[in-house]
Order: structure tokens, then sequence, then C-alpha cells
């Protein structure tokens, strides 16, 4: 049964990265949740906020107990921030809490405050509840793209959906 116990939403620290990288790598070496095949350490993840936290948006949703899910804002393409693409990540232990929905929400309300006009995400089509999360939240589906990542000894199709602000 999924613990009813309350969390909130932060911005991302530095000391949240060894739980963040665990919850990724958890879902690269599980999941189509990413097409990524090959887990991150805990000094490239640092190594990547010391570059790049001053253009990214993280947040966590965090209890007692620590990181239970974070999600991302990020320029779409490395082109600015008119157009951004999102990413969360929950800790399978807390599926079903709401985690990702809030996480998702507070992103949303987070590009508006920057003058965003859209954001999209690319989600793995065999990642029904990504898209259901985005669909829940107004992202339309805007089209696929076939075979574009091989994982678990397959080919896999990415959905993209975008949400205009």
């Amino acid at each position: 049964m999924a613990s009813t116990t309350t969390f909130e939403i932060r911005a991302a620290t530095r000391e949240d990265f060894p739980a963040v990288v665990g919850i990724y790598n958890w879902a690269v070496n599980q999941t189509f949740a990413t097409i990524d095949s090959e887990p991150l350490d805990v000094e490239e993840a640092e190594s990547w906020w010391d570059t790049h936290a001053s253009r990214n948006i993280m947040l966590v949703a965090a209890d007692e107990q620590g990181v239970l899910g974070w999600a991302r804002l990020l320029p779409w393409k490395q082109r600015g921030f008119d157009v951004v693409e999102d990413l969360v990540y929950v800790d399978p232990v807390h599926h079903g809490r709401g985690i990702g929905r809030e996480l998702l929400s507070r992103l949303i309300e987070e590009a508006r405050a920057s003058a965003c006009k859209t954001i999209v995400a690319s989600v793995a089509t065999d990642n029904q509840a990504g898209l259901k999360l985005h669909q829940g939240l107004g992202f339309e589906v805007v089209g696929t793209i076939r075979n574009c990542a091989f994982k678990f000894d397959r080919w896999m199709d990415i959905t993209l959906v975008q949400r205009a602000l």
C-alpha cells in the first residue's frame, strides 16, 4: 500500500544529488522512462550541476526520510528558454502518491514564471505512466519518433508531447 506521508517540493541542492542519481539510475537500469542505457555516477552528476545549474530549474520532492523524486526544466535543444523540456522521475517505492504530478505541476508554474512559451517532453512510448502524467496536466501528443533508441535488446519509440503556456 502506498504511503500517505506528506512531502514538500523544494529546489534541489548539491546534497540531493546522491538520491537524484540513485532514482535516475534505477530508471536507466529497469525501465523505458529514459532512453539512456548507461547509469550516471555521482561525480558526473555533480560536474553537470557545476556546469549547468544556472541554466536549469531542478526540484525535488522530499519528506523526513529524504528525496522521493525529482524534476528538471532545461532549455530544449539548448537554444534558450522560450521552449523548455521537462524531466520527471520518482523513486519506485513512492509511485502512486501523486509525487510526479506535483513535481510536473510545479515545473509548469516555474516555466510560466520564467516567461516560457512552451514545455515539451520526449516520453518513451512504452512509458504509459509518463504519457498519462503529461496528458493529465494538459500536454498533447504531437508526434512519434520511431525506432529512435535501442534498449533492453529492442528498438523503442519516443512520443513527443507539448503544452503551450
